[in-house]
């Protein structure tokens, strides 16, 4: 018969990594709608994709919009697909200007696609983000209230709301700077770009995991 910490692993194992089919593929996971940060390359709005399957998700003919709820309205530029397991960030600010972005937020390997054209510009009243496939049907969406400015929104894995972003909590963090070459100084902008939250079954599997692994090997001293 199996030990009780041995067959915990095997149960945790299987809910998070043998059943990740089950889980919706594109997932919203933060949005930024009214930036702290008084100019320069890193004031605008944005938003992060995140492909929580185990395959990579291709968004050829894929689109975007706000409130208005239709599809085609927007696309995702450069961008034409996202790999398993990982996060896109999407920003309205200078098209070729993304390694700035990325420096100013103090981050590495993580992949950034500037739109342009004024989009995502989203109203600091509250709004919407629609997400459509290639064939035109809506994949995911959010909606939002008001923001705070300099705080994100954010969500996790499986699309729970988790509010507004705050320093230390769910991997967020002051930016490094607030893009200015000369102003006001360091970032004042939080959030977490780049790092989806694992949703909460996840987290508690994976510590339950954790524990098994601890008693078992306190057991074979």
């Amino acid at each position: 018969m199996k030990s009780k910490p041995a067959l915990l692993l095997i149960l945790s194992w299987f809910f998070l990594y043998g059943n990740t089919s089950t889980q919706a593929a594109i997932v919203i996971t933060e949005l930024m709608s009214s930036s702290s940060h008084g100019g320069g390359s890193n004031n605008a709005d944005w938003f992060e994709l995140t492909n929580t399957g185990p395959t990579l998700v291709s968004l050829i003919g894929w689109s975007w919009d706000r409130s208005s709820n239709t599809a085609g309205t927007a696309t995702f530029g450069s961008a034409t697909s996202i790999a398993a397991g990982t996060s896109l960030i999407f920003t309205n600010e200078t098209l070729g200007a993304e390694s700035t972005w990325i420096s100013n937020w103090g981050l590495a390997g993580v992949i950034v696609v500037n739109l342009g054209n004024g989009v995502p510009n989203f109203l600091a009243s509250g709004d919407r983000l629609y997400i459509y496939d290639n064939t035109n049907t809506q994949v995911t969406s959010v909606t939002f209230g008001s923001a705070t400015q300099g705080r994100t929104f954010e969500w996790d894995k499986l699309g729970n709301s988790l509010g507004l972003s705050v320093a230390g909590e769910n991997e967020a963090y002051p930016a490094v700077s607030n893009g200015q070459t000369s102003g006001l100084g360091p970032g004042v902008d939080v959030g977490s770009p780049g790092f989806a939250v694992p949703e909460p079954s996840r987290m508690l599997l994976l510590a339950m995991s954790t524990l098994a692994t601890i008693i078992r090997r306190r057991r074979e001293r």
